[in-house]
């Protein structure tokens, strides 16, 4: 946000709204935490009891996609950053960034679908055991989040038009990038932990 603007206008009811705002998106990403915790708990249990790695035969997955996946959900949040940063500015360099953060998204979901088919070109398919089901669980998991999150993009589509009222709308763009970053974050640990390590 830009910090001139949010210091100088904020007002008791403005920061309260902000506040209570950003206690409930708290909350609701604690609760997303807890749910990539059990999956990496699981994950951990799984990986440190098994004699060899990766298990039961199976080859380790090719980096490519999960890598490329990780460059686009990285791209993704330095856009939306950006875009968070230009909320209160006028003109269309806001605009760029926002359309780009929403491609990113979609990009996003493609290498998915991308891995799924290459994973499954391979013959590895969720019903052969405990290793590809935690591979497609984690990653159908977290890109049913990133659906969410992608749809909540078009949310702010009204922060886009000439003459809006744009600080009632900060809450959103706010709690919105929050989600967008955590995602991404999200992606990075599993990146590493289950195609890297």
């Amino acid at each position: 946000m830009s910090e001139a603007i949010s210091m100088n206008t904020m007002t008791k009811e403005r920061y309260g709204r902000r506040l209570t705002s950003s206690i409930a998106m708290t909350v609701v990403l604690v609760t997303f935490s807890m749910l990539f915790a059990s999956f990496f708990l699981g994950f951990t249990v799984f990986r440190i009891t098994s004699d060899v790695w990766p298990p039961m035969g199976f080859e380790r997955i090719d980096l490519f996609l999960p890598t490329l996946s990780t460059v686009i959900i990285m791209m993704s949040s330095f856009t939306m950053w950006k875009f968070d940063s230009l909320f209160f500015s006028e003109g269309k360099e806001k605009k760029i960034w926002f359309f780009a953060t929403i491609f990113l998204g979609f990009s996003f979901m493609a290498s998915q679908v991308l891995l799924w088919t290459d994973l499954h070109s391979k013959g590895i398919y969720v019903q052969d055991g405990i290793f590809p089901s935690i591979i497609y669980s984690f990653t159908w998991v977290h890109a049913a989040h990133v659906i969410v999150a992608w749809m909540a993009l078009f949310y702010l589509l009204p922060t886009l038009k000439v003459g809006v009222m744009i600080p009632s709308y900060e809450n959103r763009v706010i709690n919105v990038g929050k989600f967008w970053h955590f995602l991404g974050i999200v992606w990075l640990i599993m990146y590493v932990t289950l195609f890297l390590i």
